[in-house]
């Protein structure tokens, strides 16, 4: 009896191991099929692995038998297909998302989903619930002019998910949890015009280096006791957000050095057009040596520009159409070397 069981448990584990990459194959196979995408590289999809396809990555491959049996795809192999990212292999996506469970099941080892705007995607449908199946996500790129719905509250789900990239015509609000992944650290929703609310608090932590919300309804307060030592990029122009830009935002630190000697790391700060923005722009805003471009065009933002400038990176400055005032600091020259853009015009 023993050595018999050890040979049935030997045959249930090769099955095993053959099955996982068939599934993972068919998976890679419906999401072409359902977003409607071929790879343009290849004369027929089925007469090449899944992982040989232009757009796919597979790690393992030493493992994996290339040699398509008579049966089909499933050979014995331990690969895993670790990106899906449609760029020049692939044609248009002119599809829909799909919403089977199956699909996303058989793709749980994906760390990079992109089937966005550099493909110059058609995809159509919502996001699905189901994707909440891809616990490994690194990154999660959904862009789409076609694309449309609610955004599903699962991103409680993602432990890895480091970039989420999601638009064009999303609708609702950003869920509770939007921000929840422990690795988190870029979010662009940008250019969805129908997502309204706010951005929820957890978006504005220490790890956070990201923030795109430019060309939406989003409304809401900047929180006043922020801390966002690694912050790179602050975009919400044209947005609806409302009350002042607390201090905080632009005394951004890397995160490994003495408080007293780090470095800021705030590149870009804009909010253009958002007309409800009001207050004093903080003087630390005009003392980063990280920062490249800053604009606050066409908001409620009063008071003076202050004695101190200092800001050797920046090359464009948008101040037209405030409500600030007074003259330019003798600073301003020296402390901006190499401004190429710089507009203050409209203001008193």
């Amino acid at each position: 009896p023993g050595p018999q069981l050890n040979r049935m448990m030997h045959l249930f584990l090769v099955c095993s191991s053959a099955q996982v990459p068939d599934l993972q194959c068919k998976a890679v196979r419906g999401l072409y099929a359902a977003v409607g995408t071929v790879d343009t590289r290849v004369s027929d999809m089925l007469s090449v692995h899944c992982c040989d396809l232009s757009d796919v990555r597979c790690n393992n491959l030493a493992d994996m038998t290339h040699n398509a049996p008579a049966g089909g795809w499933g050979a014995p192999g331990t690969f895993e297909v670790e990106r899906v990212k449609l760029r020049g292999g692939a044609s248009k996506p002119e599809g829909t998302l799909p919403s089977a469970a199956s699909i996303w099941d058989g793709l749980k080892s994906l760390s990079e989903l992109d089937l966005g705007k550099d493909s110059k995607s058609d995809l159509s449908g919502t996001i699905p619930p189901a994707i909440a199946a891809l616990a490994k996500l690194e990154e999660l790129q959904l862009e789409s002019e076609t694309l449309s719905g609610t955004i599903p509250p699962i991103f409680d789900k993602f432990p890895y998910l480091e970039e989420i990239r999601l638009g064009d015509r999303l609708s609702g609000t950003l869920p509770a949890n939007f921000c929840a992944g422990p690795a988190l650290t870029e979010i662009d929703v940008s250019v969805n015009p129908d997502l309204s609310g706010t951005i929820p608090a957890s978006c504005f932590n220490s790890r956070m280096e990201k923030i795109v919300i430019s060309g939406t309804r989003i409304s809401g307060t900047i929180p006043a006791a922020i801390s966002m030592r690694k912050l790179e990029r602050f975009e919400a122009a044209e947005t609806n957000l409302q009350g002042t830009v607390p201090p905080g935002i632009c005394v951004t630190r890397a995160k490994a050095c003495p408080a007293t000697r780090c470095p800021a790391t705030l590149e870009e700060l804009d909010f253009t057009r958002t007309e409800d923005l009001e207050g004093t722009i903080p003087p630390s805003c005009f003392t980063l040596a990280s920062l490249k471009a800053m604009s606050f065009s066409r908001t409620k933002v009063e008071g003076t520009l202050p004695p101190l400038i200092s800001l050797p990176s920046l090359t464009a400055l948008d101040l037209s159409n405030t409500e600030m005032s007074g003259s330019i600091p003798d600073s301003a020259g020296a402390g901006m070397p190499k401004v190429k853009y710089l507009e203050l015009s409209r203001s008193k």
